[in-house]
């Protein structure tokens, strides 16, 4: 085995651990975050000119969540840690083959695996923490579920098109009993769908991925 390639694993292993870090970090800084601002933030929905929505839609979730500025922040400040790491190991639009593209999907499978539950977990806390499900009257806990579980889909979906991948094609290529975990394709690719939609954009753009 080359010296050079000795390195490369190397530095790949130590991005995975890196990103992995500040998946980690960004979740506890967010829960911090709304903790200490919690009167604010419940403050801020429910001065929110939020539609009512029973049957909430992917345009709607985002823009109830457009419509109270403070929830972006915190969400924004919980998040910053993951999206600058991830910044640095992947350039937009770099991804250009399939092979880079299959690569890259594969780092954000493992990477995200072991956040899931919790990230899904924090956002319904914080949706439900804040008024949000209330603005919105989505009283059955299995929506809220339902909402918060996408809005994080919309995330780990934002950092595969930033990173040049753009149809779930290069999710399926990897995807295995072994390595997908709790991660649904068919969830993915309806949350890369979405991002086409202005409310979903504002929200990426909000979240420093563009």
């Amino acid at each position: 085995m080359k010296l050079t390639t000795i390195v490369k694993e190397i530095l790949v292993e130590a991005e995975e651990d890196q990103l992995s870090a500040a998946m980690g970090t960004s979740f506890k800084t967010l829960g911090a975050e709304i903790e200490s601002n919690k009167d604010e933030l419940v403050q801020d929905v429910q001065q929110s000119q939020a539609e009512m929505n029973e049957s909430l839609g992917v345009v709607a979730i985002f823009g109830m969540i457009l419509a109270a500025p403070k929830v972006v922040e915190l969400l924004v400040r919980g998040l910053s840690a993951l999206i600058k790491t991830f910044k640095k190991f992947f350039v937009k639009g770099g991804a250009k083959t399939e092979e880079e593209q299959s690569q890259v999907a594969k780092k954000i499978i493992d990477f995200t695996h072991k956040w899931h539950k919790a990230y899904i977990k924090g956002l319904n806390w914080i949706f439900k923490v804040s008024g949000l499900y209330k603005k919105a009257n989505i009283t059955d806990s299995a929506q809220q579920l339902k909402t918060a579980t996408f809005v994080y889909y919309v995330i780990v979906a934002s950092l595969a098109v930033y990173s040049g991948v753009g149809a779930i094609g290069a999710f399926k290529s990897v995807a295995s009993s072994a390595n997908l975990g709790d991660l649904s394709l068919g969830t993915l690719e309806t949350a890369m769908a979405s991002i086409k939609s202005g409310e979903v954009t504002q929200f990426i753009a909000k979240l420093g991925l563009r």
